[in-house]
């Protein structure tokens, strides 16, 4: 007797009756067959249908082992569903191919796309634990990243700037004392005490105010300081003295570097919520790269790396920089164009006049290749560079792109958003 084939789903009893039947059909089959090789010397049939007796019960052994099969597949693991491609609008999409499609120079092959597939939280949105998947123009997969917390902080970060300050037209205006508020001058300018960050009482002269803010000066310094109260002595939260510089721009203006920290303030607030920002931003002061949160004092809130060069370095139309002024943007040292970052355009031979340098947020490459940044006092602008070097051709023409990367401070967002809001 051949020993019986037992599934993992079949009872002992299953497995009993499989036995016994697979025993009596090929103990059947068995002597059908005999039978049939006795009767073909004897006579050979004529006229019969063209099956015999063996291919029946071939036939119907293959039914019941078939039957068999089938209940040993019916207990068997169904496959997980694969996970959902997530919805993303348009801003998100060109963030995350400006990311993690481009090079260091910002080109993006043609063709190329992002995916994200949901992960087990399945909550349809882009969010931490989820797959990035970038293909080529053929649809073949060129790379894929499960997204961290620090991933989407600096996501959420730079997808704010980008989209803040393409809103935003020419910003503020220019202004060569740092911070001022337009009209808001006192006939009186008003002097007090107050508690430096070394603990040390000082005194400071009130130069100007709105219901928000109050232009200070400090020694040599001068600040734009948000008030405790507003007109109506209701206190002032941080979210909504850095609302009203957006809002109302025409109240405001600033040098080139301030913006950049109201920007960071501001896409800090949009990316952790009202509540958390309220809660971590204390009492703000902006003046230039001035962050009271950081222990260097002015990297404007983000992370920036600087390269300087020696006299001479850098020739634009035949001017050379001056010692200390930025090095060449170059992604071989590790430069690199990234959408929701800032960078500076630097004026070789000037380090002193208000036009040494502008301050701009790179939106991203346009469909003709040029590159497109934001900058204040200008809004957006076109920028075609030489072949193979960072000189601007036609605005900014006479500067050169300088070796400054000013990124997100994914760390600081994360400690603030006690929320978790991304």
């Amino acid at each position: 007797m051949p020993l019986p084939i037992v599934s993992a789903t079949q009872t002992s009893g299953q497995a009993q009756v499989s036995a016994s039947i697979s025993s009596a059909f090929l103990a059947r089959t068995s002597t059908i067959q005999q039978q049939a090789r006795e009767s073909s010397f004897n006579k050979l049939p004529t006229g019969l249908p063209s099956f015999t007796a063996p291919s029946m019960m071939s036939s119907l052994l293959q039914k019941i082992s078939q039957q068999i099969g089938g209940q040993a597949s019916s207990g068997s693991e169904t496959l997980p569903p694969q996970p959902a491609p997530v919805p993303l609008s348009d801003t998100e999409k060109s963030t995350l191919l400006g990311t993690y499609a481009a090079d260091s120079q910002g080109n993006i092959p043609a063709g190329q796309a992002v995916t994200v597939l949901d992960g087990d939280n399945a909550d349809q949105r882009l969010s931490e634990g989820d797959t990035l998947v970038v293909s080529n123009a053929a649809g073949a997969e060129t790379s894929r990243k499960t997204l961290a917390a620090t991933d989407l902080y600096e996501l959420r970060f730079r997808e704010n700037m980008v989209t803040t300050t393409s809103s935003l037209g020419a910003g503020w205006d220019f202004s060569e004392d740092l911070v001022h508020i337009n009209g808001g001058e006192l006939t009186q300018t008003e002097t007090r005490s107050y508690t430096s960050a070394s603990n040390q009482t000082a005194t400071e002269t009130v130069l100007e105010r709105n219901n928000y803010w109050e232009v200070v000066q400090r020694g040599s310094n001068r600040y734009l300081l948000m008030r405790e109260t507003d007109n109506a002595g209701q206190t002032i939260k941080p979210s909504d003295a850095i609302n009203d510089v957006f809002n109302n721009r025409q109240d405001y203006a600033f040098d080139c570097a301030s913006p950049l920290r109201l920007l960071n303030l501001k896409a800090t607030l949009d990316t952790i919520g009202t509540d958390d920002f309220d809660s971590h931003a204390g009492r703000l002061q902006i003046s230039s790269w001035y962050d009271k949160d950081d222990s260097s004092g002015f990297d404007g809130g983000f992370n920036t790396k600087v390269r300087t060069a020696q006299a001479g370095e850098v020739n634009v139309d035949g001017v050379s920089n001056l010692q200390g002024e930025t090095a060449l943007f170059d992604t071989a040292k590790g430069d690199a164009l990234i959408p929701g970052s800032a960078y500076y355009f630097d004026l070789p031979g000037d380090n002193k006049s208000a036009s040494q340098g502008w301050n701009a947020v790179y939106l991203g490459r346009n469909d003709d290749g040029s590159y497109r940044f934001w900058s204040t006092n200008i809004g957006n602008v076109d920028i075609r560079f030489g072949e193979n070097s960072w000189l601007p051709q036609d605005t900014f023409k006479g500067y050169y792109l300088g070796a400054v990367n000013v990124n997100p401070n994914s760390e600081r967002l994360q400690s603030w958003d006690s929320n978790r809001s991304v």
